[in-house]
């Protein structure tokens, strides 16, 4: 069996390019994935990630609700060229719609990607398009099931003025599906001629709005960011990386995700790694982007507002700090 992740950008213009990349690491085997189970459920996806995150097998009460008031069930199935897509449930975030869908069909044992996909309805028509705008979609494969059925993890990140927890009316679109073949020996090239399959798969679902998040917040932190540069010297291509401090402000931090405001120089070349987040009980739970950097003022384009979401939610009540890098920023609820 075949673990991947992959990160695809989406350019909304007069149409719509993918651009795929994908990671691929060997799990070795079905019995192997049955032994150490897998998660059928948003709900268990998040209690895995609990887990690994170092909180143990066990979830506190309080953070297990908090999971459970987001975790919204779906079940929606559609069929078409023999292939069976179903929608299993979502998860809003300011920042991120996670969806977990499952996939079953004798033409998918293989490496194989969707030809197109598209999100639409509910709080994707409030998408600011003032010129090109990027936004993506992280997704996992989780695991395949002993009867075939492979399990997947898509983490739609949000467009600027898109906020999923406002809810509404949408449509998950896919189209046509790229059968890849089997994934290329080690120092060998994969096969060039890939064989594609006609169907379209829409699932509409509805999404629940949710409460606002409580927030917690810091003023102002100085962070490191970096700029790496590939330089030609004597013949060699070297990697050089030089750094840069930065102040950023006004650090909001809910149970899904952050944001914060940068100036507009630590937008280019030097990048801040994304923020690490520390709980209670040494729990320590990552951070990723989320859509693109927009300017505070677009007139001026002196800061950059800056958002993301945490790999699952978090009981706020138990964060202690935001990291950046080695720099441990407090966090406190906003004064009302």
């Amino acid at each position: 069996m075949t673990k991947q992740e992959r990160t695809q950008v989406v350019k909304k213009v007069s149409i719509s390019f993918i651009i795929a990349a994908a990671l691929a690491v060997l799990l070795a085997g079905t019995a192997l994935a049955a032994a150490i189970g897998i998660p059928q459920t948003l709900q268990e996806w998040f209690g895995r990630q609990w887990t690994e995150a170092g909180g143990g097998e066990e979830m506190p009460k309080e953070q297990a609700e908090v999971i459970k008031s987001l975790v919204q069930p779906v079940g929606n199935t559609v069929i078409d060229n023999d292939i069976t897509v179903t929608l299993d449930s979502v998860t809003p975030g300011e920042n991120v719609l996670w969806i977990m869908l499952k996939f079953k069909g004798e033409k998918l044992a293989d490496r194989w990607d969707f030809r197109d996909f598209d999100l639409v309805g509910g709080p994707m028509e409030k998408e600011v398009m003032g010129g090109p705008t990027l936004h993506g979609m992280l997704s996992k494969d989780v695991g395949v099931l002993e009867d075939g059925t492979q399990i997947q993890l898509w983490m739609w990140q949000a467009p600027n003025g898109v906020n999923f927890l406002e809810g509404g009316e949408m449509e998950l679109r896919l189209d046509g599906i790229v059968l890849l073949g089997k994934a290329p020996e080690p120092g060998k090239e994969g096969s060039k001629h890939f064989e594609e399959l006609e169907g379209t798969w829409t699932l509409p679902f509805t999404l629940k709005p949710a409460e606002n998040q409580t927030a917690l917040a810091a003023k102002n932190a100085h962070v490191s960011a970096t700029h790496t540069e590939l330089k030609e010297i004597a013949g060699k291509t070297v990697t050089t990386e030089s750094k840069k401090t930065f102040t950023i402000r006004d650090i909001q931090v809910t149970s899904t995700g952050y944001s914060f405001i940068r100036p507009k120089d630590a937008a280019g070349e030097f990048r801040i790694d994304a923020p690490v987040l520390q709980m209670a009980g040494n729990v320590t739970v990552n951070g990723y982007y989320s859509g693109s950097i927009v300017a505070v003022n677009p007139a001026e384009q002196k800061e950059k507002n800056v958002h993301g979401y945490w790999e699952f939610p978090v009981d706020i009540a138990k964060v202690e700090s935001i990291r950046f890098g080695d720099v441990v920023i407090p966090l406190e609820k906003p004064k009302k």
